[in-house]
């Protein structure tokens, strides 16, 4: 069966903020058993919602569960849809919703009686709101090639999202209780994070260090105000002597695997990064301690550091999953793991204590069935082509997934 859901919003000017947060919710959908995939489409035609999500769903009982109930609606863009525009439906008629690429067209049309357009399949109405006795779909190569087989008669539609694979449906255990996915004997325990350094075309990420890394770090941080310590239990340092004792104690920890982030246009450290909560025999892998100093903030080499150590952590050393957690107040944070790819999980209210203060801790996540996706983006806007002769991006990394 296919669910779609129709929408768009009164306040246009903030259409980037809402894609971005349309892909969370995607993923958190992919989450509801039964919803086994999501994909999302803007519209290039007037007359139809600007803003279409297609699901394959393996019954009408998916919208009747606990967990379906929790992550639907529009969240914190309730009062910003307009609802003149808001269309849930389910049809009957497809197994599984066809996978629009990057470069391809979803054509829509609904009528009465189904009619003969070319390529088209028609589904018919099974439930929710029921706008529409009969839904044609189809899947095109280009957008050229939807209209030229549709002739006027179908709305077109491009991707702004690639396809989110969900969940089947749960399996359940002698006494009919829903469980897990089995991921024995396939998976195996992770690996722990060796001291080796991971190099890319920017940056370099190398285990820290206090004598190759400390007066750099100092000299980097020193060109700022020390605003990127307001989250952190430490910092800023007022000597090169403070500056390597925390490196020292840093590296000393065992619990955690520090590296340095190295600019390769200069050969400098630049900013530092951590892994956290090593957990191998879970799957379980955390990136903390990420403090980039002015000199690499919003630089390319900022970005590629991040693709390394997540490369690192899923493809070499086999994780399952790799966390974010970021103070609530800590507003850029949360914008760059969502901008990164991760998934918004959840707020643990009074968490800890820093500098006196109570934190709230904002959880993120990228799963290694996330992975894939999020990688191919990471090498599409790392790719060269996507840099002007002034190292400016052509296409965000948001826009790449």
């Amino acid at each position: 069966m296919i669910f779609f859901s129709e929408s768009g919003l009164i306040e246009p000017s903030r259409l980037a903020e809402w894609d971005e947060w349309y892909k969370s919710h995607l993923a958190a959908m992919t989450t509801v058993p039964g919803v086994l995939s999501a994909q999302r489409f803007a519209a290039l035609d007037r007359g139809v919602p600007p803003s279409l999500a297609m699901y394959t769903v393996t019954s009408p009982t998916v919208f009747q569960s606990d967990i379906y109930l929790s992550v639907r609606g529009m969240g914190p863009w309730v009062g910003l849809v307009n609802e003149s525009l808001h269309r849930r439906n389910l049809f009957d008629g497809l197994e599984t919703a066809p996978e629009i690429p990057e470069g391809g067209a979803l054509a829509v049309a609904d009528r009465e009686t189904p009619v003969l357009i070319s390529g088209f399949t028609w589904l018919a109405t099974a439930g929710l709101d029921r706008t529409t006795p009969y839904r044609g779909i189809g899947a095109f190569p280009s957008v050229v090639t939807a209209r030229r087989a549709t002739e006027g008669k179908a709305a077109i539609y491009r991707p702004v999202t690639g396809r989110y694979a969900g969940a089947p449906e749960p399996r359940r255990n002698q006494f009919g209780q829903p469980i897990g996915w089995q991921i024995v004997p396939d998976w195996k325990p992770a690996l722990r994070p060796p001291l080796r350094p991971m190099e890319g075309r920017f940056a370099i990420v190398e285990p820290l260090d206090a004598d190759r890394h400390a007066a750099d770090l100092y000299e980097a941080n020193a060109e700022g105000d020390g605003s990127n310590f307001t989250y952190y239990a430490y910092g800023p340092f007022a000597t090169l002597a403070e500056q390597r004792e925390w490196i020292a104690g840093s590296v000393a920890d065992g619990t955690r695997l520090f590296h340095a982030i190295i600019d390769k246009a200069t050969g400098k450290a630049v900013g530092v990064a951590n892994y956290a909560n090593i957990t191998p025999a879970m799957g379980v892998i955390e990136i903390a301690g990420l403090n980039f100093s002015p000199r690499l903030q919003r630089k390319p080499a900022a970005t590629e550091a991040h693709y390394l150590l997540m490369r690192r952590a899923f493809d070499d050393l086999g994780y399952r999953r790799y966390e974010w957690k970021c103070d609530s107040w800590n507003l850029p944070s949360r914008a760059a793991a969502l901008r990164l790819g991760f998934i918004y999980e959840g707020l643990f209210r009074q968490a800890i204590v820093v500098r006196g203060r109570n934190r709230d801790t904002m959880y993120f996540s990228i799963t290694d069935r996330d992975w894939p996706r999020i990688k191919a983006a990471f090498e599409r806007w790392l790719d060269p082509g996507n840099f002007d002769t002034e190292g400016r991006q052509q296409a965000s990394l948001a826009s790449l997934r």
